[in-house]
């Protein structure tokens, strides 16, 4: 009796234990990544303490986060500058869960609520800044200072609507990493 109420309760500690673990769990595009580290690298007070590293084999990683490194944003990325050409670098935040990563040329992280907030941020992102640098390449190119002025006016709209967008994303989610990771690069 005694031996089974104590294989119950290493069962409960162990199931219970694992329940604030972040995994993060990576696919990579090919094999041709095989035996390359990547690292976890924290976003703040990055050090040879704090990062994480494992080797890609068959064309996938594994992180287990214990929860002392909850509630943090780190960024996942290749050692070679050479890699880096093909897999973009990619910011998770550690929370309990499964965080599903996909590493490539556009990389993005799902599986847990914070992170699909992030991944949503990061494509308006992207798209803003995308849009934003071809109608300043038609700006620089421009001779016409009526069409200068047409051009800086989208431009000036462009910033004002993502701006619009990531204070509002910081305000509905000024509880959490999310709010202050974009406030902090509004006070930039």
């Amino acid at each position: 009796m005694k031996k089974l109420n104590l294989l119950f309760f290493l069962i409960i500690c162990f199931t219970g234990c694992s329940k604030n673990e972040s995994v993060i769990n990576g696919r990579l595009p090919d094999a041709s990544f095989d035996n390359e580290w990547i690292y976890l690298v924290p976003i703040k007070n990055a050090s040879k303490k704090t990062v994480d590293s494992v080797l890609i084999r068959d064309s996938s990683f594994q992180f287990k986060l214990k929860p002392k490194k909850q509630n943090q944003i780190f960024i996942l990325r290749v050692k070679s500058l050479l890699l880096r050409m093909d897999l973009q670098n990619i910011l998770i935040i550690s929370e309990p869960g499964i965080i599903d990563v996909r590493l490539d040329k556009h990389s993005m992280a799902s599986g847990t609520p914070l992170n699909q907030i992030l991944q949503q941020w990061k494509e308006e992102k992207r798209i803003s800044d995308s849009t934003y640098y071809s109608v300043f390449r038609k700006c620089k190119k421009e001779t016409s200072e009526s069409e200068k002025a047409q051009y800086q006016s989208e431009l000036k709209e462009i910033s004002e609507k993502y701006q619009t967008y990531a204070d509002s994303l910081a305000e509905v989610n000024k509880d959490n990493i999310i709010g202050q990771f974009i406030r902090s690069l509004s006070k930039k």
